[in-house]
């Protein structure tokens, strides 16, 4: 090649990386800007469901050794998790870039990096990780807010600042009540513990959670107990419940604390529940992807129930009801339960089709749902083992299809 051509082809080039460039970097907010501007913006969403393995956070919990962690990541993700909460090193980043998982980087360790206590070592590692592939976000809260939403305001916007290019995940404890102080959040969240604290108000939580995320351009988290009671059968369908019934209300990833039943943290070996999270996450993570595509649902509706959701007798003596803490399937709305007891996620997909996520109310009992259709049109249900949905039989206006205990599918119309 002669030089002038080669002269012509690298300033084209350079032209090219430029412009290219140029798109990236008008994407990437300057940090000259106003707390207001700050709120406005918001991080990339995560490409799938966070599945969140976590020892625990506010200090370092994982194995210290270069390959123990990597191990840990080799087990943990033939298990089914894909994210990892913990605290940064370089040697950690690389391993899970090796691994194929992402790192939620723990921003409360105190003798690390810790969000405002050590601010400039959290700001030195968040620009250091600006557009890494390898990195999920930053976990900046997950205890009782109360008052102190300001703060986490203030943190939100610093990590905006410093790493636009990854979430914030920043979860109120105990409730959902100062969540709507967190408007300007990328990843809301919160934790309950229902199975141990009561069941009453985890529908409502979730639901609340749902309605701050649409309005603030959001999605949301939610720690889980990894435990919801002793491995085996009953632990499998309590803690799917939690999962399915989350899913219809919109639920884009969850914290499972803590993993350490899962794999013991100093032995790697298999824990007591590792068995347990080999069902749960069979059924869950072939659905990443789909879950994150179709986005927020448009409404959340219960239908009729005959039993409670941990499968009692309905309350003063009641044989029916509409499933507590839900609202009751409009007569009008074009899906309409005939049979079986379940919560109803309304969605559109990005192509504009109905979609619905339906999900078992009753966390032991079987179901045989049945869904009349007032308008003509294919079904399809998402195929765990195949990877795509599969064609559902419409029969009389109708769709028919088993739910186990605390199970949840997701059915496509078009």
């Amino acid at each position: 090649m002669s030089k002038p051509i080669l002269l012509r082809a690298t300033l084209a080039s350079s032209f090219i990386a430029a412009i290219f460039a140029g798109v990236i970097l008008s994407s990437v907010p300057c940090h000259a800007q106003t707390p207001e501007e700050l709120a406005k913006q918001r991080a990339p969403k995560p490409k799938e469901f966070g599945n969140v393995f976590s020892y625990g956070y506010a200090g370092d919990q994982m194995p210290k050794e270069p390959e123990k962690f990597d191990e840990l990541l080799q087990k943990m993700k033939k298990l089914g998790f894909n994210v990892v909460h913990c605290t940064y090193t370089p040697e950690r980043v690389a391993a899970c870039q090796k691994n194929g998982v992402q790192m939620m980087v723990d921003l409360l360790s105190v003798e690390d990096h810790h969000i405002y206590r050590s601010a400039d070592k959290a700001k030195a590692v968040c620009e250091k990780l600006r557009g890494n592939p390898a990195v999920w976000g930053y976990n900046i809260w997950n205890d009782p807010i109360g008052k102190m939403y300001a703060g986490r305001v203030r943190d939100i916007n610093n990590v905006r600042t410093w790493d636009p290019t990854h979430p914030a995940y920043c979860g109120d404890g105990n409730g959902t009540f100062h969540v709507k102080n967190l408007s300007n959040a990328d990843i809301l969240g919160y934790y309950d513990f229902h199975w141990q604290r009561g069941l009453g108000k985890n529908l409502a939580n979730l639901q609340t959670l749902l309605g701050h995320s649409r309005n603030f351009n959001a999605n949301y988290y939610t720690w889980l107990a990894a435990g919801a009671g002793s491995p085996g059968d009953q632990n499998v369908r309590r803690t799917l419940w939690s999962v399915n019934s989350g899913l219809a209300c919109g639920l884009k990833g969850i914290l499972w604390f803590l993993a350490t039943p899962i794999i013991d943290p100093k032995t790697l070996a298999p824990g007591p529940l590792e068995p347990d999270f080999i069902k749960i996450n069979a059924q869950l993570m072939p659905l990443s992807a789909e879950i994150i595509a179709i986005g927020l649902p448009t409404a959340v509706y219960g239908s009729n129930v005959t039993k409670t959701l941990d499968d009692q007798p309905l309350p003063d003596g009641k044989t029916t009801m509409t499933a507590p803490g839900l609202t009751a399937v409009p007569a009008d709305f074009w899906a309409q339960p005939t049979h079986g007891d379940v919560i109803l996620g309304v969605f559109k997909n990005p192509a504009g089709q109905d979609a619905l996520f339906v999900s078992n109310y009753n966390a032991y009992a079987p179901q045989q749902v049945t869904l009349k259709l007032s308008k003509l049109v294919k079904a399809s249900m998402f195929s765990r083992k195949e990877g795509k949905y599969l064609p559902l039989e419409v029969k009389d206006h109708a769709i028919s299809f088993p739910l186990e205990g605390g199970a949840g599918e997701l059915i496509r119309f078009e």
